[in-house]
């Protein structure tokens, strides 16, 4: 719903008609306000035509703006590199986490493979200390047999 906001520039009432809240037409009335006067101050030694001072205006305006704009355009293009970055590093993130889970799994299957090759092992050494103790048991009960 449009609404009227008198503001003052230049010591000229102004109503202002929009849609946009008080308190931001305010501040852009005060803007244009202290910018008019800034403008005034500067060009002591010579009145300046109205036009000519909304035209100068008019310019300082412009050019801030182009220097945000500018400015904005240099942070969005370093917020864009910074979100590559981070979708790099979140993919790399992922193929770590698969690497480390695959690795997971290798290690569980070689831990199996070593309990098996361990109990292996010692079934080995098991038989041939048993084979070991029968040799010694055999020369002994054939020197008694003779």
């Amino acid at each position: 719903m449009a609404r009227k906001v008198d503001v003052v520039i230049c010591g000229k009432v102004i109503t202002l008609v929009s849609n946009e809240e008080e308190a931001h037409l305010r501040r852009i009335a005060s803007y244009i306000d202290l910018k008019m006067a800034e403008l005034t101050e500067a060009n002591t030694t010579a009145a300046i035509d109205e036009r000519i001072r909304t035209l100068l205006l008019a310019l300082n305006i412009s050019d801030e703006y182009f220097k945000v704009a500018d400015r904005l355009a240099r942070v969005d293009a370093e917020q864009e590199k910074y979100i590559n970055e981070i979708n790099r590093m979140q993919q790399e993130d992922m193929q770590l986490k698969e690497k480390y889970h695959a690795l997971q799994a290798e290690h569980a299957k070689l831990q199996a493979e070593y309990a098996h090759l361990h109990a292996e092992h010692e079934e080995f050494i098991e038989t041939f200390e048993n084979e070991k103790q029968a040799e010694k048991v055999l020369p002994l009960n054939q020197r008694r047999l003779r």
